[in-house]
């Protein structure tokens, strides 16, 4: 948990937020790709440049190979999503989808499915916690900056594309299953650590 960013109140708040967001995205989800998505408790914590070290290595033990696609959110409620995709991802997409080889199965049709459902997890995971914390925010186009690469090799940063960032900052990751296939893949939101006074703010209200 964010033991170091927010106080005992604020973080019981966050957890319910999150737990409800998350609970609504995974209604979206699952009306819109047939109920083919399953989620995790998310988990909430404090995250410095250095502890991505821990995360990239932690990613090494769980994903032999990766790709990531990576979108931003800006507004009050500001910072990066990353999908992680394991490589038997595409495979259970490709089946639970119905999809088959006519389809073709071209690294281009791989990546815009790939981002397809990036991008459905990634905006309804950030806009119901924006919608609960009563916080506007947008999002910019994803994009892929990793595909199908041995983990330890995958170059990403968990702040975006171009931010530099410094001292800690709240992560929430939660893990997808795929229904009826043990194939995890992840989402990871990232906040501004510039950002988290307004997050404050907007927790203080809900108290």
């Amino acid at each position: 948990m964010a033991d170091d960013l927010f106080n005992e109140d604020e973080r019981d708040v966050l957890g319910e937020t999150v737990n409800v967001a998350m609970g609504k995205a995974g209604a979206k989800l699952a009306d819109a790709f047939s109920g083919f998505v399953q989620l995790r408790v998310p988990e909430l914590r404090s995250l410095s440049a250095a502890d991505f070290f821990q995360v990239r290595a932690r990613l090494a033990e769980t994903y032999e190979r990766i790709s990531v696609i990576q979108q931003e959110f800006f507004g009050e409620l500001a910072g990066s999503i990353a999908v992680i995709y394991g490589p038997a991802s595409y495979a259970a997409l490709r089946d639970v989808l119905g999809f088959d080889d006519r389809d073709g199965d071209s690294r281009q049709q791989r990546e815009e499915l790939l981002l397809e459902l990036g991008n459905a997890l990634a905006s309804t995971c950030v806009l119901e916690i924006a919608e609960l914390l009563e916080l506007r925010t947008g999002l910019r186009a994803p994009q892929m900056v990793t595909f199908d690469c041995p983990t330890p090799e995958a170059s990403w940063n968990p702040m975006g594309l171009n931010q530099p960032w410094e001292g800690q900052t709240l992560q929430i990751d939660i893990v997808f299953f795929l229904e009826a296939n043990e194939v995890p893949f992840e989402l990871m939101i990232t906040v501004l650590p510039d950002r988290l006074p307004v997050v404050k703010q907007a927790l203080a209200k809900r108290l």
